[in-house]
């Protein structure tokens, strides 16, 4: 069986993947071969995690320190037997948005650089590194595959250093997979499809039964379940296991082709409000404003709405919020549509991949209301 380094193991994502790992060795029964290490910056305890998830994390080896030392990732590098980890999983490259360029540089780009060239130095199996498919530019409303331009420089600092890190990667000297997801969502999502969750939320306790939703129907925003990219990374993992040296990338969206119509009639399926599209006239003058001017009047008008519902059901200290950081893919969906095709990763001879998520659909999003009401960050009303 594998041994695994996971880092970023506390993450949305390194979650994800952790609960995974941890599945497959419960059903293979065989948990005294299995090494699992996690790493991150935080201790499980304060991620806010359901108790079963939480109770995970006491059955693999799990470590928390600063990932920019160096010299803390060195030693996350060092097994006992002192063999080189079969599987190295870098999921821990900064994903949030609106972070200052000098985050952005320390913890993608120099956390990157360094995880690759410590996984080349200790000659591991194979380095996956999850980025993101933020870095397509084009402008466009087709869908990017994995040989579209990727260069994050014409989109965010997030991105451009996202590409840097992929860069990175492939200089490991390593069996490399690089995974791209479009917009993710699940359990522990915090930012992607939050907001308009949290919007549609307003707009039922409103009573309207509307919920406004910006920009044309058409425009493609495609989505990946959290679970799929979980799957994903370690199936790739044994399938590059088994070949030479060499670097493999693919993108991670499933085949629903969300587009901006189908996200609001999911979010709007699951609380029972109608998406209302802005006419023409509205739409002209939000395309009109800048990035920032737009995710600003769109944060007023749903931020003190949003604190007193979590107020009026006693939630004292929620994470979640409707607020848009002119980052979000969504801010910029007029002149970035982001449809990403994720289907090479699906026919690719050889990694059997099949996503168990193959569109977005309300139960999956309720499943994330659900647990964020479980843990105590969501108003606990009937949806």
């Amino acid at each position: 069986m594998p041994t695994c380094l996971v880092f970023g193991s506390a993450n949305f994502y390194g979650r994800a993947l952790t609960q995974l790992l941890c599945h497959e060795r419960k059903q293979q029964q065989t948990a005294d071969v299995w090494e699992i290490r996690g790493v991150d910056k935080i201790l499980p305890q304060l991620a806010s995690f359901p108790a079963d998830v939480l109770a995970l994390y006491s059955t693999i080896d799990y470590r928390m320190g600063n990932l920019r030392c160096r010299g803390f990732l060195e030693q996350a590098f060092k097994r006992d037997d002192g063999k080189p980890w079969d599987f190295v999983f870098n999921f821990a490259a900064e994903l949030k948005f609106g972070q200052s360029d000098q985050v952005y540089d320390q913890d993608v780009r120099q956390l990157s650089a360094n995880i690759a060239q410590l996984a080349g130095q200790h000659s591991v199996g194979v380095l996956v590194q999850l980025s993101t498919a933020l870095i397509f530019a084009g402008s466009s409303n087709s869908q990017c595959t994995e040989d579209s331009a990727a260069d994050g420089a014409q989109t965010t600092v997030l991105a451009k250093c996202h590409a840097d890190a992929e860069a990175s990667a492939r200089l490991a000297g390593v069996p490399v997979v690089i995974l791209r997801p479009a917009l993710c969502y699940g359990p522990g999502d915090r930012q992607n499809a939050v907001p308009m969750l949290i919007m549609a939320q307003l707009s039922k306790q409103d009573g309207d039964n509307r919920m406004p939703v910006l920009w044309d129907k058409d425009l493609r925003i495609s989505t990946v379940h959290v679970a799929d990219v979980a799957a994903a990374a370690l199936a790739t993992a044994r399938w590059q296991h088994q070949r030479p040296a060499a670097v493999a990338t693919f993108n991670l969206a499933d085949a629903g082709d969300t587009t901006n119509a189908r996200l609001a009639q999911a979010v709007g399926s699951l609380f029972g409000v109608e998406p209302s599209f802005q006419n023409v006239a509205v739409n002209f003058i939000v395309k009109r404003l800048k990035t920032a001017e737009l995710a600003e009047e769109v944060n007023q008008s749903l931020l003190g709405p949003w604190m007193d519902l979590l107020a009026a059901h006693g939630v004292s200290n929620s994470p979640l919020s409707p607020y848009l950081d002119q980052e979000h893919p969504y801010c910029r969906l007029d002149s970035q549509p982001r449809g990403v095709d994720g289907s090479r990763i699906a026919s690719t001879p050889g990694l059997r991949f099949e996503y168990q998520h193959p569109r977005l659909s309300p139960a999956a999003l309720r499943e994330m209301v659900e647990e964020f009401q479980a843990v105590g960050l969501w108003p606990a009303i009937p949806i």
